[in-house]
């Protein structure tokens, strides 16, 4: 774990007046080393993979590849401050965790309010040494979301596409179950049906039927109701009593 002495920071962000302000307040904090800048989604990728860097500034608006899909394509993330000019969803879905954001033109004051809760985390001693998953990042027609885990109840299969079954909506994308399922926080989610995925944390409880029928009844508004292949059965019992 680094010391707070040594917080090797990246900054991805495409204006320019934008990069120096953040430059400004970093210079400010001595726990901060910048070491690097990216100007575009493409470098901020390379630079990522390349290096391993504590805590990154992430534009989330920036040519090439934007900052959602930047975190779609790591393996490993750092601890990530998002930077926003709008999209009040994205900002509502970045309060999680150890992520935070800050929305421009940003303050000294509200800069210092998200490194500190970052730093926090960076120097605990109960640190997750696991790479952050912050929730589930995916494009429906032009837009772009990072939606929590918490607010997904489950996900549908539908051929070459899914669907994201949420508190507020559904969102569809051309991403398939089984690249969804890789992306999931194992501890939240269970496969109960070759086209199902659901929140554990939704299910109420789960009902045999005669014939060898399995149904599972969630606790969303609508109520949901699905069907629990055969085979899911008994590990998904256990899940539910050990949530």
């Amino acid at each position: 774990m680094s010391s707070i002495s040594e917080i090797k920071v990246l900054i991805a962000e495409d204006e320019l007046p934008a990069r120096n302000l953040m430059k400004k307040f970093i210079t400010e904090r001595p726990e901060l080393k910048l070491c690097d800048i990216a100007r575009n989604g493409n470098e901020a990728l390379e630079k990522m993979q390349a290096f391993k860097f504590d805590l990154v500034f992430l534009d989330i608006q920036m040519p090439v590849l934007n900052g959602i899909e930047v975190l779609d394509k790591l393996k490993e993330t750092p601890d990530i401050i998002f930077t926003t000019a709008y999209d009040a969803h994205a900002i509502r879905a970045f309060e999680l965790g150890a992520a935070d954001y800050l929305l421009k033109p940003f303050t000294f004051e509200r800069f210092n309010i998200a490194v500190d809760r970052i730093l926090s985390r960076i120097n605990s001693p109960q640190k997750n040494k696991e790479p952050l998953k912050l929730g589930l990042s995916l494009k429906e027609k032009s837009n772009y979301f990072i939606i929590p885990f918490q607010d997904i109840i489950y996900i549908s299969s539908h051929g070459k596409h899914s669907v994201v079954h949420t508190k507020e909506k559904d969102f569809e994308t051309a991403k398939v179950m089984k690249e969804l399922e890789e992306k999931l926080a194992p501890e939240n989610f269970i496969r109960i049906h070759k086209q199902f995925i659901i929140n554990i944390f939704f299910a109420r409880k789960i009902k045999y039927f005669i014939g060898g029928r399995y149904t599972i009844y969630l606790g969303d508004d609508d109520e949901t109701t699905l069907p629990v292949g055969r085979r899911y059965a008994q590990h998904i019992s256990k899940k539910m009593k050990s949530a």
